[in-house]
């Protein structure tokens, strides 16, 4: 997907810590061409503002495709709902021909009512009795992470009197080899692969109750060689169950698959490096408290190590899922994970989620005010709080896009800013990074965070202190025009029927 970085206004100085985003060629023409209806948008709609650009994914969803047909690869795409609650994105993925994850029974209620049929739907996470049993009853495929729920699913099933089998992924964890070290750190999802002689027993018992898809995983490292020992262990267990008269239709190997934010490489890595020497400087900090994204100066030398992603990975989305698929693996002699999968007239099933929502969406806040921290760092406050644009486990780091009501009322803003949020508590920071716009946004400003759609937006929102969370709007464009609806209210099924559209 062509993606473009945004138009940065011309300075006299270079700043000295600088990180533009990648925007997607649409939204930044609606930041461009529609900056008025941005500002009237969130007049109607409050601060914070997300917006959501679902047609983006028809895009990526297409590159994740061609890569199964390139590889001569049969299977289904399942889209991950988990990492955003937009119902606009949902339904526009059911236009598309893929299947959704769902990890809760609020989601799978969700879903149904987003246009897609149980067939296509998959049931993931931990599952308590309410979300099984709504599972079993509307015959979705469930990816099981433990013997306790395929046991309950099989109850369940048999207390209902279904004639049909349930689909279900057997969901694995503990991956080993002694080719390569994994770390000790504990999990919470999936069986052990130890266990595998006692999901054989089980599965081999209950054949009339359930219609094994294969095993299914996640495995989000960006070590190659964990990938590979992961692939390999699956591919063994699914030989292993066809030996023991069992017959998986193929495996699913979840999701992981990078995304990119920054919009060049070399800035990139100048801005970490720049990071880092700022610690051993002390002149001027470039992050909240001297915090360092996890590094920290010991006696002149740099200890610690990164919290936050890589915002510039080599292979990202399809390319990183094409990769994967062709990396040698050892038990095998070296033939691909692809080949072996094609071969054996195996399917090959993937949920991502982050990688589909790569550039699907913005998160606006609006300014509150500015001033001097007790240090004397400039904060800008933002009509939003650290719960609006916060994920559990990265940080968005590059610069956001300011929107200038009247660029004649601000002064240039040589000293970089932290942006705050409106919480009454000490800790509400937004960005952990001091950015350097242009000009310092003024009351009524819009500032502009690019790429929130994955795990950003709205996956641990709430409304702390009784604070407003975010509005999504929707935007798309039809016949170089762009259009708004609200999240709720835009359906693009009806929208292809008013136009006329047919197959």
């Amino acid at each position: 997907m062509n993606q473009t970085a945004p138009k940065i206004e011309e300075q006299d100085n270079t700043p000295p810590l600088s990180l533009p985003p990648i925007i997607n060629p649409i939204t930044q023409a609606f930041l461009d061409q529609e900056q008025q209806t941005v500002f009237d948008l969130v007049d109607a709609f409050g601060s914070p503002m997300n917006l959501i650009f679902p047609q983006v994914i028809d895009q990526n969803i297409k590159a994740f495709k061609e890569v199964y047909k390139k590889n001569n690869l049969a299977g289904q795409i399942y889209f991950t709902s988990k990492p955003n609650k937009s119902l606009s994105i949902m339904r526009q993925v059911s236009m598309n021909d893929v299947n959704i994850d769902v990890s809760s029974e609020g989601a799978l209620k969700t879903v149904l009512g987003c246009g897609f049929n149980p067939s296509r739907i998959e049931c993931t996470g931990p599952k308590n009795l309410e979300y099984l049993s709504l599972a079993v009853q509307q015959g979705v495929t469930i990816n099981a992470d433990n013997l306790t729920e395929l046991k309950q699913a099989v109850d369940i099933r048999r207390s209902l009197g279904l004639k049909e089998k349930l689909r279900v992924f057997v969901r694995l964890s503990g991956f080993n080899s002694p080719r390569v070290k994994f770390t000790s750190q504990d999990g919470t999802f999936g069986i052990h692969v130890k266990d595998a002689p006692q999901i054989f027993e089980f599965l081999k018992a209950h054949q009339d109750d359930l219609d094994f898809q294969g095993f299914a995983y996640y495995w989000s490292s960006a070590s190659e060689e964990q990938r590979i020992v992961a692939l390999e262990n699956a591919l063994e267990l699914t030989f292993a169950a066809i030996e023991h008269g069992l017959n998986p239709k193929g495996l699913n190997i979840g999701g992981g698959f990078h995304i990119q934010y920054a919009a060049d490489r070399n800035q990139w890595l100048r801005y970490i490096d720049t990071v880092k020497e700022s610690l051993l400087e002390f002149d001027e900090q470039l992050t909240w408290n001297n915090n360092g994204l996890g590094f920290r100066n010991e006696g002149g030398l740099i200890k610690g190590a990164a919290n936050y992603v890589d915002h510039f990975m080599p292979r990202t989305g399809a390319d990183d899922f094409d990769q994967v698929m062709n990396l040698p693996l050892p038990s095998f002699d070296g033939m691909s994970a692809a080949q072996i999968i094609s071969d054996s007239l195996l399917e090959l099933y993937i949920e991502p989620g982050r990688s589909l929502l790569d550039q699907l969406g913005v998160t606006v806040g609006r300014v509150n005010f500015s001033k001097p921290s007790v240090n004397g760092e400039t904060l800008v406050a933002l009509d939003m709080n650290r719960s609006n644009m916060h994920s559990t486990h990265q940080k968005l780091l590059t610069d956001p896009v300011v929107l200038y009501k009247d660029k004649a009322r601000c002064r240039p803003c040589p000293e970089g800013v932290y942006y705050v949020g409106n919480l009454c508590v000490s800790y509400d920071i937004i960005t952990y990074n001091k950015t350097f716009p242009t000009l310092l946004p003024e009351p009524g400003d819009l500032v502009v965070f690019a790429n929130t759609a994955p795990y950003i937006m709205d996956f641990i929102e709430s409304n702390t202190l009784h604070q407003n969370t975010g509005q999504k709007v929707t935007i798309t464009q039809e016949d170089d025009r762009f259009r708004w609806f609200t999240d709720e209210k835009y359906k693009p099924v009806i929208q292809k029927y008013l136009k006329g559209e047919t197959a």
